[in-house]
């Protein structure tokens, strides 16, 4: 694919960063569903998935985590993505 054709399928996943207050941060992922596939305007929540443990706002600001978390938080939306796609074998 060379360009952005604009179709998304209808089950997707959003994350937000929320900063605790406390010198941490956590990465919060939820589901959300689109009203069409085609260059879907309308995203609705479904319901909350995960979130992970809390990092220390410094070490994220430098993206210094331990690789392990970074292939984590990978793993944990791609395995998301392919079970409400209905991908999982």
């Amino acid at each position: 694919m060379e360009y952005d054709d604009k179709i998304r399928t209808k089950k997707a996943v959003v994350v937000c960063l929320r900063d605790m207050g406390d010198g941490t941060s956590r990465f919060f992922f939820d589901d959300v569903d689109g009203n069409q596939e085609s260059l879907p305007i309308d995203w609705k929540h479904n319901s909350f998935f995960t979130f992970t443990p809390a990092f220390d706002n410094a070490a994220l600001d430098e993206m210094s985590l331990d690789d392990d978390w970074y292939q984590q938080i990978g793993v944990m939306l791609a395995a998301r993505l392919l079970a409400l796609n209905k991908r999982v074998k």
